[in-house]
């Protein structure tokens, strides 16, 4: 058993093809193909279903796929610390947040990666809606936390990083706030809702959960719109870990508002496929998965 097969085991079981492997691994599909057959031959397993149009990981294969991913993440840790030492690493990693992303958990994987690479500066900058995924489109970023909305899975590699809960709340003497749940749709619109202003600059833009023809507020910042809600101007949704001391301390009060569309919104850490990775993005992103 070999890294070279692991590896190849592993870029197909992300590409989802014997193909995709190819272009990702830059090897010849039958030079693939090869690798992953001497390695089921070796395990004697079979990794994958090859019946459908696409591989699909066998039972065996995603017991198989975890651990070949520990043994992978800390092989390119440790080519990553290597090449620091050799002055290798990237100086700068540019990182793109949705607004909305819990900060804590990427934090404690960024200080991680700080202890490995000393020198590195990072630049954070936070993005609304369809902006971070911009930032992966015009390149201006190495790996972006977002949804997946709008994404092209054939340009772009995910993996999982968070669910966020949207909640709709106003101030607790707001007039919305003794409203029988749900809230009738005709009074949420005597209201201002505040929103989130998408920082797309292209065609990618697009609102979520903002009623239509009703008072809004359009801001900018998460911050912005929770100050604009706890002085009782308005009404929103904000996400769970951000209106959750305020929703404890009763100064906020939560709201039932079925015209919302989404109530939970998953987030991805995102790259592009056809951007290498220098080492410190993949030690950021093998560290991400890890999780």
């Amino acid at each position: 058993m070999t890294l070279e097969q692991l590896s190849a085991f592993r870029a197909v079981a992300l590409a989802g093809s014997f193909s995709g492997a190819s272009a990702r691994l830059h090897k010849s599909q039958p030079a693939v193909t090869k690798l992953v057959q001497n390695l089921e031959a070796e395990l004697q397993l079979e990794l994958f279903d090859r019946s459908a149009y696409r591989a699909t990981l066998t039972d065996a294969g995603r017991l198989v796929l975890e651990r070949a991913g520990e043994l992978l993440d800390r092989r390119d840790a440790l080519r990553s610390f290597a090449q620091s030492l050799a002055g290798a690493a990237e100086p700068v990693l540019r990182l793109v947040v949705e607004a909305i992303t819990p900060l804590p958990s990427l934090l404690g994987v960024m200080r991680q990666i700080e202890q490995l690479f000393p020198t590195l500066r990072y630049e954070l900058r936070t993005e609304r809606l369809m902006g971070a995924i911009e930032a992966l489109h015009d390149k201006s970023a190495d790996l972006v936390i977002a949804g997946k909305r709008g994404v092209d899975d054939h340009a772009f590699e995910a993996q999982p990083f968070a669910r966020v809960r949207i909640i709709p709340v106003v101030r607790r003497d707001h007039p919305l706030a003794r409203a029988k749940p749900p809230v009738p749709a005709a009074l949420l619109r005597k209201y201002p809702q505040v929103v989130l202003r998408d920082s797309a600059r292209g065609e990618l833009k697009q609102t979520l959960n903002v009623l239509s023809d009703a008072l809004r507020w359009t801001v900018t910042d998460v911050a912005a719109k929770l100050e604009i809600i706890r002085a009782g101007m308005g009404w929103g949704g904000l996400p769970e870990h951000v209106v959750a001391p305020a929703l404890r301390e009763g100064s906020l009060r939560a709201l039932e508002v079925s015209e919302f569309d989404v109530h939970t919104i998953p987030l991805f850490a995102l790259r592009r496929i056809d951007h290498g990775a220098g080492p410190v993005a993949q030690a950021l992103w093998s560290r991400l998965r890890a999780r």
